[in-house]
């Protein structure tokens, strides 16, 4: 070969590696690389117990994803989702997250849905410098879980003063037995509502814990029965929320029951039956639909899409895409870093509300308290 053959082959050489490096800085390596689409990772239980919660945040991603897509992109590259299912188990979301780095190269990923799976997977986000953006993780342990973890739900101390002030103005109550749920998520709220509920007066006659998941809480049902309580605080999710009040209603125990965002799933009405009506469940707050346009906007796309009605995990899991997005635009680069510095700034008005970060990467929503009426989920007005 010649000199100049050599020379030519060279420059050619170093130009490829110029484009391979460009789009690896800007994009990740993933197998849309060429094509300039950007990756980034969603994690959430898409089988087993939690394959509901899966299928909400799957289906607000997708929507939000596909407008975003539909408007030009990411300063004209489109998003393509890899989505990785933990089952709901913390030891899964890790080996999720990590092959999301390591293999996928995203430099942000959307979940998980458990504050547990959020919580092992946090130091793995801190390491790697990858953000991490949870919709439905409310544990107040994740407000010091790392400047690259954000979330666009409130925490739990919240939801804990919300349900308290609830019972106590307009319930009544006056003494309040807990059960709650023995994972971190249950744990966080347990506290918090010890907390909220005796600064307004009120007395706690009882605690229990039930394992994630149960489907009989006959022993704990009849240890409230003897506290006899006013109401009982439920931090769970909904199947051991609907076995409490299957069971509950069973053994004769009048007293209300207010539960936690967890157990605000129709399949909670599903476990429950009939049981369910009177009950009462905290969630995000959604606006006014007739006077919020983003809310209405949202419902309309959702139902034109998937032919139901939004649950509120589909709706924080369409925001935190369209709070990513934001981000991703405004980083000057498509690297974990730049994003976070980016995540700080931003600013979003969607269907769950205003959405910017304080200086733990929380978020300032309010929580609002629905009652289970004919099988369906109502607000209390």
């Amino acid at each position: 070969m010649s000199r100049k053959k050599l020379v030519i082959a060279a420059v050619t050489a170093v130009c490829l590696i110029g484009v391979f490096a460009y789009i690896f800085n800007r994009h990740g390596s993933s197998p849309n690389e060429l094509t300039n689409d950007i990756t980034i990772g969603a994690i959430s239980p898409f089988t087993g117990d939690g394959a509901t919660y899966g299928d909400a945040a799957r289906t607000g991603i997708d929507l939000a994803i596909d407008e975003i897509n539909a408007k030009g992109g990411i300063n004209g590259h489109k998003i393509f989702i890899r989505y990785e299912d933990d089952q709901g188990n913390q030891a899964d979301a890790v080996s999720a997250f990590n092959k999301l780095v390591s293999v996928d190269r995203v430099p942000a990923i959307l979940g998980p849905f458990y504050s547990g799976c959020v919580l092992a997977c946090a130091p793995v986000a801190e390491r790697s410098k990858v953000v991490l953006l949870t919709g439905s993780a409310t544990s107040d342990n994740i407000r010091n879980a790392g400047e690259f973890i954000f979330r666009v739900c409130p925490s739990n101390d919240e939801q804990a003063r919300t349900i308290a002030d609830f019972a106590w103005g307009t319930l009544k109550a006056r003494t309040a037995f807990v059960v709650y749920r023995d994972v971190d998520y249950g744990v966080t709220l347990r506290d918090a509502f010890q907390k909220a509920f005796p600064a307004l007066g009120g007395k706690i006659v009882g605690v229990e814990a039930v394992p994630a998941d149960a489907s009989d809480v006959r022993a704990q049902v009849a240890k409230i029965k003897q506290a006899s309580p006013d109401f009982i605080f439920a931090a769970v999710h909904y199947k051991e929320g609907g076995a409490l009040l299957r069971q509950a209603k069973e053994l004769a125990v009048t007293a209300p029951i207010v539960g936690t965002d967890g157990g605000h799933d129709p399949q909670l009405i599903e476990v429950a039956g009939s049981a369910a009506d009177g009950s009462y469940w905290a969630t995000i707050g959604w606006g006014d639909e007739a006077s919020s346009p983003a809310v209405a906007a949202f419902r309309k796309a959702y139902r034109d899409r998937y032919g139901r009605d939004p649950g509120v995990y589909s709706g924080l899991y369409y925001d935190a895409a369209q709070v990513l997005a934001k981000a991703l635009v405004a980083a000057p680069v498509l690297d974990g870093p730049n994003i976070q510095r980016a995540m700080k700034a931003v600013e979003y008005d969607g269907p769950t509300g205003h959405t910017t970060f304080d200086e733990h990467g929380d978020v300032a929503k309010p929580f609002t308290i629905d009652q289970v009426k004919n099988g369906q989920f109502a607000p209390v007005h």
